[in-house]
């Protein structure tokens, strides 16, 4: 066989081959998951009309909200999930000393805040669990935050708990199970989803949701029961 009729034979094995497995579906990447798929939470805001506020404005994912006697807030007025969800934003105070950043979201049929700054400026934690506020209950911690600095908040809610992230590390990780969630009465009118501050002016930009995938919520069931196991 002549060194031409070998390289011909050659190529010709290697289109079929390669037509072959053209035609073999594609195989998923091991461990790749599904992109996070964000909704810009923008315009759909109103004034929580708390009696006192200080004045709100939104302009497309950016708010302003004015110190208010005490409070001021607004609250969104589009849908909201109730699970398995999770809710990013940048908030700084600009003035003032007290809570910048107290941002309301459901969780099932109920819902908490996320308080930053409170209390004088230094409490951070849940309000409510258990009938405790931010200031009382097992979550609470303190930390201090600077006057026109941006803070990245974010909170998720999965089938176990509540986790909370301030600047990227994680900060409060509160199980449901067995746990009573519930808002300060002045809250309510943050319902489903709002952002509000005490005697202070306060902004927020980037505010952001989107539904846990498939794979998270799974992770999130077999990490409780993981804990569960430990606990008995």
């Amino acid at each position: 066989m002549s060194r031409i009729t070998t390289c011909l034979l050659y190529l010709t094995f290697c289109f079929v081959v390669s037509v072959a497995r053209a035609d073999e579906p594609a195989e998923k990447s091991p461990g790749k998951n599904p992109p996070k798929i964000w909704q810009a939470l923008k315009d759909n805001w109103v004034s929580c009309d708390f009696g006192g506020d200080g004045e709100s404005k939104v302009k497309g994912n950016a708010i302003s909200l004015a110190a208010g006697s005490p409070l001021s807030g607004v609250r969104w007025t589009g849908e909201a999930p109730l699970e398995n969800y999770e809710i990013e934003l940048e908030a700084r105070r600009t003035d003032g000393f007290d809570f910048f950043c107290g941002l309301t979201f459901p969780v099932a049929d109920k819902h908490v805040t996320f308080v930053l700054g409170g209390w004088g400026g230094g409490v951070v934690g849940i309000s409510n669990i258990d009938g405790l506020d931010a200031s009382e209950n097992e979550q609470t911690f303190y930390r201090t935050f600077e006057n026109d600095k941006w803070y990245k908040v974010r909170v998720q809610v999965d089938p176990s708990q509540i986790t909370c992230w301030i600047d990227d590390k994680s900060v409060i990780g509160q199980p449901r199970a067995d746990h009573r969630f519930d808002v300060r009465f002045e809250m309510e009118a943050c319902f489903p989803i709002g952002l509000a501050a005490y005697a202070c002016d306060a902004e927020y930009r980037n505010v952001n949701i989107r539904k846990l995938t498939e794979a998270e919520i799974a992770a999130a069931k077999k990490a409780a029961e993981e804990r569960a196991a430990e606990d008995e």
